[in-house]
């Protein structure tokens, strides 16, 4: 394998190409000119070929220096976003939690306040992910998910149970008081989830049995079904915990008359090793007490 070009080459590189310029690179490197040009000259060496070409009195890429500067943007934002993510290193009292973005802005989110006024000084970074497909005690402290990783390096909880139910706007929940299952269904439009055609699982076997529904809108974003629910647009069905705030405050009304359908556990889930930081097990208990998960069904 060809050793690699020096960093400080490839920092050369990118101010003198976006600066068109070696004398302006070498300002803002704080490098003298000389030593910007035997820095690209090592580059140029390396790649085997002439990645700038002279312009009066600046520099312009060659061909092949706009296909490499391509790469080196691309490496060197790698770089700074690999920064970034060991950000939270730097704070022994930074805890980073993956959990589905229904958890976060139904549980973790309206709680905050509360975890801050019991840890002042915790530094909470949440991610929100689909799925997570594996933890490393040094990358993830704290993983809710519906699937439980089964691995001897993982320890899990079952943190809290969910549902999706029927909401619909203040004024629609009005109009619809009172009316029948699965009659209110034909009484408003429904607000459909792109990956849930069907809305529920029993509405099918009601349109054979003659019920007629009507779409409203079809979303793609499972985030905007609530916010349409709110703007009175019809009926959506969204989890419990991503409706919780906005039943609370009232910008939204659950229609009791329509079934719930039962929706996969989440689990809680940490490394078996040792925390990385007191804080990541402060944390972890102050997520089983606020979802209060049943003791009895705890796994590992």
């Amino acid at each position: 394998m060809r050793r690699l070009p020096p960093l400080q080459t490839l920092l050369a590189f990118e101010s003198a190409a976006r600066l068109a310029s070696f004398s302006r690179a070498a300002q803002e490197l704080a490098l003298t000119q000389s030593a910007i040009s035997h820095q690209i000259q090592q580059l140029e060496t390396w790649a085997g070929q002439l990645l700038f070409r002279r312009v009066g009195r600046g520099v312009a890429l060659t061909a092949a220096g706009q296909l490499f500067a391509r790469t080196v943007d691309q490496t060197l934002k790698l770089l700074t976003d690999g920064r970034s993510r060991i950000e939270p290193y730097c704070n022994p009292e930074s805890v980073i939690v993956y959990c589905p973005p229904e958890f976060a802005a139904g549980i973790m989110l309206p709680q905050l306040p509360a975890l801050r006024a019991d840890y002042p000084s915790v530094e909470l970074w949440l991610v929100t992910e689909e799925q997570v497909g594996e933890i490393d005690h040094i990358d993830v402290d704290l993983i809710v998910s519906n699937r439980l990783l089964r691995t001897p390096d993982v320890v899990g909880v079952p943190l809290i149970d969910d549902w999706a139910l029927a909401v619909c706007g203040v004024s629609t929940a009005a109009a619809l008081a009172g009316m029948p299952f699965p009659n209110v269904l034909s009484a408003a439009p429904l607000i459909v989830h792109e990956s849930q055609p069907d809305w529920a699982p029993w509405l099918p076997d009601l349109r054979r049995d003659g019920l007629e529904t009507r779409r409203a809108i079809t979303i793609d974003d499972p985030r905007l079904l609530l916010s349409a629910a709110e703007r009175e647009m019809g009926i959506a069905m969204v989890p419990r915990l991503w409706a919780a705030e906005a039943l609370a405050n009232g910008r939204v009304v659950a229609l009791p008359q329509v079934p719930h359908v039962e929706l996969p556990a989440l689990w809680l889930m940490k490394s078996a090793l040792p925390a990385r930081a007191p804080a990541v097990e402060r944390v972890y208990a102050w997520m089983l007490a606020l979802c209060k998960p049943a003791p009895e069904h705890t796994a590992a």
